[in-house]
């Protein structure tokens, strides 16, 4: 959609474009993104650092940024008069909360343009060379062109309609598809002790996982306990690291946490003893309630045989260095299964050897282009896949 734009936005474009959509209507997929209201972009404003969201394919993308950048795409769609603001996370959502008005900004650019036929409820089953020309044969019947782009990656969301089609066409005209793997989902753990915790939030937990490398990956910020699973954008951003690993019951990959990663384990031995002396009364849970949700601080203190109504001025050393080591030394969680169907995107694609970066055109066939999820790019939340998608999507554009 953001190449057709592109295209559109050209006085100088004569072609006819056609745009595939198995849907009734555009965009499903984002419509739904950031629980509808559609994390646009990231407010980012270094390149290096925004290079270090991708876990695969960032030094490719970095043409597509240059031409692209989130504050160019921020300003992008203000000039088409949807209204932006920023989180403190970073995040960019439009001002109504509302993706539709994303979705429309391009219903607007394509709306009456004799240049532009969308086909709606009509899927792709096949895309073939044929010399100079490419043939789509889809559900309703068969059309010549002189280019194609192909965007439709990933096998995520499936109610979306969204299969995975891309790779078979992209297979069809010889390039080579890397291994597949769900990415951004929950994990299932082994802890019974979950039940109690199930429903609690972490505003900003600190995670940390060992690969089958050796290397280690880290990360920090919201995460989500339920009934035997481990959820959230921080558990997600350790997905992505481990999009590749076997996690399985007799195979099981170890999650470590901190409920809080602004302290540290002197601070927390320091924050009880000063606890301790401005209100030696107070129970050990109420204290701790204060930093952490009451039904973790149960569970903690039942892990350690400390009475939960205990006064905080007579924990003895060795009590307050329990507690303050347990909440720093890391909690294991042990993940046995990934979330089927639980995935945001699927990690791995067409290979990336085989994609000009500098136009986004394959370098296998002339005139055939690859966009968005559908490559061999990936990336650690949702609105880093958008920031992606409309950057490739803006270079296919002005490269046809």
């Amino acid at each position: 959609m953001m190449a057709a734009a592109t295209l559109l936005e050209r006085d100088d474009f004569s072609g006819t474009i056609l745009l595939f959509e198995k849907n009734k209507r555009l965009w499903a997929k984002v419509i739904i993104s950031g629980g509808g209201r559609c994390n646009v972009t990231t407010w980012v404003v270094k390149r290096n650092e925004l290079k270090t969201y991708y876990t695969r394919g960032a030094e490719f993308l970095d043409r597509a940024f240059r031409e692209f950048w989130p504050r160019q795409v921020r300003a992008w769609f203000e000039d088409h008069w949807v209204s932006l603001k920023q989180e403190e996370d970073g995040r960019i959502f439009p001002v109504s909360d509302d993706g539709k008005d994303i979705v429309e900004v391009f219903e607007n650019i394509f709306h009456q343009d004799d240049r532009m036929s969308i086909q709606f409820w009509e899927s792709v089953e096949s895309v073939s060379k044929n010399n100079d020309t490419y043939c789509i044969t889809t559900s309703k019947r068969e059309y010549v062109t002189n280019a194609v782009v192909l965007t439709t990656g990933g096998n995520a969301y499936a109610h979306t309609w969204s299969s995975g089609d891309g790779y078979a066409f992209a297979r069809a005209c010889w390039h080579t598809i890397t291994p597949l793997w769900p990415s951004l989902n929950s994990f299932m753990t082994r802890e019974k002790r979950l039940q109690d915790l199930s429903g609690l939030s972490f505003i900003n937990a600190w995670l940390w996982v060992s690969l089958s490398s050796g290397e280690f990956k880290r990360t920090e910020g919201p995460m989500l306990l339920t009934h035997f699973w481990c959820s959230g954008p921080a558990v997600f951003v350790i997905a992505s690291y481990t999009a590749f690993e076997d996690v399985s019951w007799d195979k099981p990959m170890h999650i470590y946490f901190q409920p809080r990663a602004d302290m540290n384990y002197d601070q927390r031995n320091e924050s009880l003893l000063s606890d301790a002396q401005t209100s030696p009364k107070k129970s050990i849970q109420n204290i701790l309630s204060s930093y952490f949700p009451k039904r973790f601080v149960q569970s903690l203190l039942g892990e350690l045989h400390i009475q939960s109504q205990q006064q905080v001025s007579t924990l003895t050393k060795q009590q307050r260095t329990h507690i303050a080591k347990l909440l720093w030394d890391w909690i294991q969680l042990t993940c046995i299964k990934r979330r089927p169907g639980d995935e945001f995107v699927t990690a791995w694609g067409v290979s990336l050897n085989e994609i000009d970066n500098k136009t986004m055109q394959s370098t296998i066939c002339p005139w055939l282009y690859f966009a968005g999820e559908i490559m061999d790019v990936d990336w650690v939340t949702w609105w880093y896949n958008l920031q992606a998608s409309w950057a490739a999507g803006r270079l296919v554009g002005k490269s046809i």
